[in-house]
């Protein structure tokens, strides 16, 4: 790996030099692949494309990762140009393949940001080894960026949270998935080709059964995708639901349509997870003015209160997944308190005025915090900057 890192010659952030008027402004990343990666690619064009800024969106989903996704953002082959700005919406492993297809060879001039998540408060791995080839990095939360800051080698980095903006015309599908009216409803996601042990959906499974048992007027909602690739973490869920009627899975790729119908037609959107960098369906559902419970720690932190969520005690455990995805047994990540989780549980689905009460203020504060106007604005400001701080540095 370090040998491929050492002969990729692409321009580094010392070859950069102004001046960027007029150049072309590029947003690289995941656009027709349905997971948390294109989705906030998507997001951050879009973001980009509210303030005005006229971005070129370049689709790497077919040579990096699954295309599973039709997208209304019009793609374009990466601009011939000798010099721009390119944000890069991919993570540091990626990085390297990303530039090599995107033709950034040494020479040409482009001031490149890596915009990344990362989910424990412990930097990655290897990651460090893709910073000399990125002129700085966005993290997506105070959470990630504390985590990347801590490596001697970090560049300049900054935090730009994700923007969310749900569709102006949003479906109900109560009745295309057969849910009774009178049943509440919820909801948890995960995905098998990631790891169950932080998305965490079987204290979701265990906090449902311990607050309503079989009740047949209670149902939780188990999102995956992928799980046919990962027969054990299929075996795992199918295990810990066991016999009961009123949890299902539903393992599927849905289009960001489908997705933000899914959310808008569920009573309560729970997320126990063990950390998350940001926590983006989490952010999706308040802006729904959902109900949200969720772990009271990590990424999502940043926006979430005990005014707009429903937040779960927790305590800091050794970071151990039997999935592999995580193996930084000396990073730490939260442990749900089953017992509060199933009172919270019981709490949103029979107290009507406490759902609305935290429900309107989520809505409220993400429509103002996470908006695409707002994180825009964020991301123009921040890159008006840095043809002045080159001129600075020429």
């Amino acid at each position: 790996m370090q040998s491929a890192y050492a002969r990729f010659t692409i321009a580094t952030p010392a070859s950069v030099r102004p001046p960027f008027a007029n150049a072309p402004l590029v947003i690289a990343g995941l656009f027709s692949t349905a997971n948390g990666i294109g989705e906030a690619a998507r997001a951050t064009y879009r973001a980009l494309d509210s303030a005005g800024l006229s971005p070129i969106a370049v689709d790497l989903s077919a040579p990096l990762a699954p295309v599973d996704l039709e997208s209304d953002i019009p793609s374009h082959p990466m601009p011939a140009d000798e010099q721009g700005t390119l944000i890069l919406q991919l993570n540091g492993p990626e990085t390297m393949a990303a530039l090599q297809h995107l033709g950034m060879r040494r020479g040409r001039n482009w001031y490149t940001i890596g915009y990344w998540a990362w989910e424990l408060p412990t930097f990655p791995g290897d990651w460090h080894r893709a910073f000399r080839f990125l002129s700085e990095v966005w993290a997506i939360s105070e959470f990630t960026a504390e985590a990347l800051r801590a490596h001697p080698n970090a560049p300049n980095v900054r935090v730009i949270p994700h923007a969310i903006a749900p569709p102006r015309t949003l479906r109900d599908v109560r009745d295309t998935y057969r849910w009774p009216e009178n049943t509440f409803v919820f909801l948890t996601m995960a995905d098998g080709m990631s790891s169950l042990t932080r998305k965490n959906p079987f204290a979701a499974i265990l906090a449902f059964k311990a607050a309503f048992g079989d009740d047949p007027n209670r149902r939780l909602i188990i999102k995956t995708r992928n799980l046919d690739h990962k027969p054990e973490a299929k075996s795992d869920l199918m295990e810990a639901i066991g016999a009961a009627n009123n949890i299902e899975i539903m393992d599927a790729s849905l289009s960001e349509e489908d997705l933000w119908a899914l959310l808008n037609s569920v009573d309560c959107f729970v997320s126990l997870h063990r950390s998350e960098g940001f926590g983006l369906v989490v952010a999706e559902a308040m802006a729904l003015g959902k109900p949200v419970i969720c772990t009271g720690w990590s990424g999502n932190m940043d926006f979430t209160s005990a005014e707009t969520a429903a937040l779960v005690d927790y305590k800091l455990v050794p970071c151990i997944d039997p999935y592999g995805i995580y193996t930084d047994t000396s990073a730490h990540w939260a442990e749900v308190d089953p017992d509060d989780a199933a009172a919270i549980m019981k709490k949103v689905a029979e107290d009507p005025a406490y759902r609305e009460q935290i429900g309107t203020a989520a809505k409220q504060h993400i429509e103002v915090w996470a908006s695409p106007e707002r994180v825009g604005k964020l991301m123009a400001e921040r890159l008006s900057e840095i043809p002045v701080a080159l001129a600075e540095e020429a």
